[in-house]
């Protein structure tokens, strides 16, 4: 019986440490092929500084380099800017966007293979039992179809279309997402975004891709017929051969058809070596990593200063400001960039809006930071929060063309006076919460050290937001003038205007509180001035995510409420209360 029951236990071991062994096989197996089918069809970077130059027309419209429509593609179906994969040797090697995307149209059955498309972790679960899903959130393309040809999240995209935008939940809107991924690869394999042949004849300047039904006058018939086959034969060469001669003359022949047929359309060189410059610097999360560390050590210095007056931490703070003013002239010219890239003002969207009230906040902040660092510290803190929603999910930082309503001076007036109110006034509402820190933590051997500190803070505070509060009101008289030029009429309680409206009425108030609170209005005034931002919140994002009109850039389709909301603002009213409790205790106020 012993026996028996030795050699089962045997067995049993056997059989696992086989399905074990099997396992791994069966990973080394597949990162293996993963690597074959990605040296299958990879195209040096010689070729590619020729190919991400060309012009290519997106279906918005806009001329751009290939290396842009590339980036802004690869990062909607893969969620970055590069692919990544492991090599024969376990490397971690990456790809560009512009081989991605070239490589997708060159060997799109190799593609079909490798799982590039993005699964957000919400619906995990519900397509676990549908597709294989890799341990990092990827799908292959090719597994979104079964043996008989059929989508097999075709009924999981029928319901959530069938449901209206509003009622649509975060499964529902994934999905979506999932299949747009889907929809943008299988055009990127069939060579749909290759929009690279301008028509002369065609009066809507709209350019082609192979194989669409277009008619070219003389010769431009044929090259539009045989230039992309003979192009990606040339491709196969580049990659047995190593020479990438002949695909480096035929991007020269797209380039001089482009300029025959569509002269006036084209960008110059030197733009198009600007725009591939600013996709490849990342300006703005670049900006917003340095903004971070200086602004947490500017806030150490600035607290440090209403502590002690040590000449060392008056030196460092200078140091650490100079600093900054570098990061923000970065910043400033990653703005004139996108400006001269785009052809507008960079504040047209939600992203370039973000964008913009930060640096408005932080030229605030520096111009108010002559006596003390707390303000440049409070506006380098809400630059990182702000940029690190522009570079979330919520905004997309692709550069469009204008919408018509857009097309107007008026962006350049209304739009920049009233985003750059936000800067001050978001700047007025953060000096207001560390002005209630200090009188939490302050003690009655520090009142008389830390009070002119308070004291200079508020008054600082009253100044930004008495800019802030001019500024908003003169953007939204502006705004009538244009909405009158626009849409035939001045006022029309449009979201936007009414909380506009609401924002003004509300600091207004502020600003008059110490009229109202004559003696001793420095802790009410802060409270206030803290808790109206809550108001400025609803003004951009609230109106633009969550409620329909003519200013909303989701129109009325809510996003999920972010979780830190119901800690924040608990816990800023706990501040409140506390600090409240010691400045009576003080005896500052009756």
């Amino acid at each position: 019986m012993k026996t028996n029951n030795t050699h089962s236990v045997i067995i049993i071991l056997l059989l696992i440490f086989s399905f074990q062994i099997q396992s791994i096989v069966a990973q080394q197996l597949h990162k293996l092929q993963a690597y074959e089918l990605i040296e299958r069809q990879l195209i040096a970077t010689t070729h590619i500084e020729h190919f991400e130059k060309l012009q290519i027309q997106d279906f918005q419209g806009r001329i751009k380099p290939v290396h842009t429509l590339a980036l802004d593609l690869v990062r909607k179906i893969y969620g970055k800017d590069d692919f990544k994969y492991t090599n024969q040797s376990n490397q971690q090697q990456k790809l560009n966007a512009t081989q991605v995307f070239l490589g997708m149209q060159f060997k799109p059955d190799s593609w079909q293979l490798l799982p590039c498309i993005k699964i957000e972790k919400t619906v995990n679960d519900t397509l676990t039992n549908l597709i294989p899903i890799s341990p990092k959130g990827y799908a292959k393309p090719a597994q979104f179809f079964d043996f008989n040809g059929t989508y097999v999240l075709k009924k999981l995209v029928a319901d959530a279309y069938a449901k209206a935008e509003g009622k649509r939940n975060t499964l529902d809107k994934n999905i979506i997402k999932i299949d747009e991924r889907l929809n943008i690869i299988w055009a990127i394999f069939n060579g749909q975004f290759l929009r690279v042949f301008p028509n002369p004849t065609d009066t809507n300047n709209k350019w082609f891709a192979p194989k669409e039904n277009t008619h070219f006058i003389g010769d431009d018939q044929l090259v539009y017929d045989k230039l992309i086959p003979s192009y990606l034969n040339q491709l196969q060469t580049g990659i047995t051969t190593k020479n990438w001669d002949d695909a480096n003359e035929t991007v020269a022949i797209i380039n001089e058809f482009q300029k025959k047929n569509a002269p006036n359309f084209l960008l110059s060189e030197k733009k198009i070596g600007w725009e591939i410059s600013y996709n490849k610097q990342h300006i703005f999360f670049r900006s917003m990593m340095a903004y971070s560390l200086i602004g947490l050590l500017l806030l150490i210095v600035g607290f440090s200063e209403i502590f002690y007056t040590k000449k060392w931490i008056q030196i460092s703070g200078t140091i650490i400001l100079s600093l900054l003013v570098l990061i923000f002239i970065y910043h400033g010219f990653g703005i004139a960039l996108r400006w001269y890239i785009s052809g507008h003002a960079p504040w047209s969207n939600g992203y370039e809006a973000t964008i913009f009230i930060s640096w408005v906040g932080l030229l605030a902040g520096i111009i108010f930071s002559t006596k003390t660092k707390l303000p440049a510290a409070s506006t380098a803190l809400i630059a990182v929060c702000l940029m690190g929603i522009a570079h979330g999910n919520l905004m997309n930082p692709e550069i469009t063309n204008l919408v018509p309503v857009l097309k107007s001076y008026w962006l350049m007036i209304h739009v920049a006076v009233i985003t750059g109110s936000y800067g001050f006034l978001t700047m007025g509402s953060l000096l207001a919460f560390i002005v209630l820190i200090c009188i939490s933590l302050m003690n009655t051997k520090q009142k008389a050290i830390i009070m002119p500190k308070i004291v200079e803070l508020t008054r600082i505070n009253e100044k930004t937001t008495t800019i802030g509060l001019f500024m908003l009101t003169i953007g939204t008289f502006l705004g009538g003038v244009w909405a009158n030029e626009s849409w035939g009429r001045y006022w029309g309680w449009d979201p936007k205007e009414t909380w506009a409206l609401i924002s003004i009425i509300i600091y207004s108030f502020v600003l008059h509180i110490r009229i109202i609170f004559k003696n001793n209005h420095l802790y009410t005034y802060n409270v206030f001035s803290l808790f109206a931002l809550g108001s400025l919140i609803m003004t951009f994002f609230g109106v633009n995510y969550y409620l329909s009109g003519l200013h909303s850039y989701a129109k009325g389709d809510p996003v999920p409420i972010p979780t830190w909301i119901y800690i924040v603002i608990p816990s800023l009213m706990v501040l409140a209360f506390i600090s409240k409790i010691k400045w009576k205790k003080l005896k500052l106020i009756a």
